[in-house]
């Protein structure tokens, strides 16, 4: 656009320079003059102009727009790439535990993040009531981080399923330090679930491990029914496999369905 105006600048000037040369002896001098410099100068906006377009778009590849980049989709659940528990959300349960009254919560896997004014995170938690000789449950929660970096619970899904209360439990089940999945537990759990109907199980975390004539991999899931419609859920299963090989489910246990 700049260099069309230019160039329509430049030629309503050399007009009124022939018109003024019209009756003078030098006149076709002046008028090739004039036509020579305006062709100069058009010639040079022109590379000017080109050579601002090329570092434009130089520019444009070296530091593309927001609207170029992929970017979270708000209100979308996406799910976690590791349930491993970061400092940072250990941080923010702390945070949610000191307004709290009646229980508290001890984060062991992250499930989802959800983006919204600030962030949502579904958490697998060992739950406590403060009171003496509490047993320890598991349960599903939303932590939602606000803005200014403050944290609250906005939702709980309870359950009555039974959590270690601490590293080792009655009948020699070990809480895993870690919810990462093992090779040998995800190998164990695709060959159980080769006979499982009716329902599908999605492996998020490994909660523990227990071993017997082979080893239990104590496994929270995720559970949908093979059914058209069917909600998504959650479910803690412990599938065994045995020394020769062989794997099977050895119980599920049904936590509350996921929202």
């Amino acid at each position: 656009m700049r260099k069309k105006i230019t160039l329509a600048i430049l030629a309503g000037a050399m007009a009124m320079m022939l018109v003024g040369c019209g009756n003078d002896k030098s006149g076709s001098t002046a008028g090739t003059a004039a036509q020579t410099e305006v062709q100069t100068i058009a010639a040079t906006e022109a590379k000017t102009e080109a050579k601002t377009e090329a570092e434009t778009d130089k520019e444009k590849e070296a530091n593309p727009s927001p609207a170029t980049e992929e970017a979270p989709i708000v209100g979308g659940w996406s799910s976690s790439e590791s349930p491993a528990i970061t400092e940072e959300i250990r941080d923010l349960v702390a945070k949610a535990n000191q307004v709290l009254a009646g229980a508290q919560y001890e984060p062991v896997a992250l499930l989802s993040k959800q983006v919204v004014a600030g962030f949502n995170y579904r958490l697998l938690c060992k739950v406590t009531a403060t009171v003496p000789n509490a047993k320890t449950y598991y349960a599903v929660i939303t932590l939602w981080e606000d803005p200014q970096g403050e944290a609250s619970i906005t939702d709980i899904m309870d359950s009555e399923v039974e959590a270690p209360s601490g590293e080792q439990l009655d009948g020699g089940i070990t809480e895993t330090a870690s919810p990462e999945i093992t090779a040998d537990a995800k190998e164990a759990f695709d060959k159980a679930m080769e006979t499982m109907t009716g329902v599908s199980y999605n492996p998020l975390a490994l909660l523990g491990t227990q071993v017997v004539a082979g080893t239990n991999y104590i496994i929270f899931c995720e559970a949908t029914a093979s059914v058209p419609g069917a909600e998504t859920g959650y479910a803690i299963v412990t599938v065994y496999a045995g020394v020769d090989g062989s794997c099977s489910v050895a119980e599920v246990k049904d936590v509350k369905a996921a929202e």
